[in-house]
Formats: structure tokens, sequence, C-alpha cells
């Protein structure tokens, strides 16, 4: 029990903070709560390029505003960017489209679980940061559930995790993130793109799903 109580904890922290990075710019209690907590470090020592010096040679304001452009080029525009909806990477139209199928599918799992989301996502609930907080969810009802030793509920917990994974991220996460790798101009987002995608595969490994 213990083994797979820390699993899900490894998972649901991770989900959390990937889910953090893409919801929106980062404001600078944010910033600083990931430099004092080691956060960046861990990521630059297990082998993802970051330039701790951007974090500690410079103001957290002026932090701030340089990550701010950088998310507002990749994911919001104008011009060309990408879109962090999965509707827009999944669509068999040959133009941009908001709210198709899976946006609906999204809209009913984030409904059927009772997951809160803040008002700027009801609109358009498949952005990345929804579906990886789903995710994170799902996994902190598993992990309690090994906590208190119910094996059925957090055996139920996987299979969510199995189906809403299947059915929603592995469709275009990996693709997501390979465009902000191309994209990135500073480290952050694009060794996080970086850790995104190896996470996921290595998710799609753990689930056993099928691509």
């Amino acid at each position: 029990m213990d083994k797979m109580r820390e699993a899900a904890k490894k998972r649901e922290n991770i989900y959390g903070f990937i889910s953090g990075i893409f919801k929106e710019e980062l404001k600078t209690g944010q910033i600083k709560e990931m430099i004092d907590t080691g956060v960046l470090s861990l990521v630059a020592d297990i082998g993802y390029d970051i330039d701790l010096n951007f974090f500690i040679n410079k103001p957290l304001q002026q932090i701030e505003e340089e990550l701010a452009v950088e998310y507002t080029s990749l994911f919001v525009g104008p011009g060309k960017h990408i879109p962090p909806y999965e509707s827009i990477h999944v669509s068999s139209d040959s133009t941009d489209r908001y709210w198709g199928e899976c946006t609906v599918d999204m809209k009913n799992w984030v409904e059927h679980y009772g997951l809160q989301i803040s008002g700027r996502f009801e609109s358009i609930p498949d952005h990345i940061s929804i579906e990886l907080e789903f995710m994170q969810k799902v996994i902190e009802h598993e992990r309690l559930a090994w906590e208190k030793d119910d094996i059925d509920t957090a055996e139920k917990c996987v299979e969510v995790e199995k189906t809403f994974f299947n059915k929603h991220i592995i469709k275009w996460v990996p693709e997501f993130c390979e465009k902000i790798i191309e994209a990135a101009r500073l480290d952050l987002y694009r060794e996080i793109a970086r850790l995104t995608s190896d996470f996921i595969m290595d998710e799609k490994d753990l689930l056993q799903i099928s691509r």
C-alpha cells in the first residue's frame, strides 16, 4: 500500500506542477515559490536544461514580465501561436476549430466528477491545464484511497485515469509539447514542455495505453 500511495503522490504532484505552468502567466509569488522550494533546481538536476541564473540574477518583477511575454507569444497571440486547447489539435477540419467533440466530452467529464474550474476556462474547458488538473484530482482520490486501504476505490480511480488519459491527453499533449519545444525562446517553457512530453509517455506506459 505504501508503494502505491507514494507512486500516486508523485504523479499527483507532477500533474499539479505542469498544470500550474500552463494555466496562465506566472506571477511573482509562484516564481518565488518555485525558486525557494528548489523545484526548478530539481527539474534541472534530472536533466532538463533550465538556466537557473535567469531566476537568480534578475529581480522577480523582471522575471515575471519576461515570462509573461513568452507565455503570451506562445499561447495567446496575437499572431502565430500554439492554442492550448485540445479541439484545435485533434480537429479533422483544415481550419482551427474551438468547441469540437472533445470539448463537449471534456465538459461532461468536468461536470460529472465535479471539478471546479475558474471562470476564464468555463467557456472552453479543454484547456491543457484543466485536463492535467483533472488527472491530478483523480490521482489525489486514488492516493487517499490507498491511505485508507480502500483497494476497490483506488482501482476504480485508476480505471478513470486510464479512460480519461486515452480519450484526451495522449491524443494531443505530446504533439502540443513538440510545438512548444520548437517555438519557445526561454528555457522554462521549452524544458517544461520536454518534461511534460516525457512524463506523458511514461504515463502511457504506466497506464498501458495503446496509441
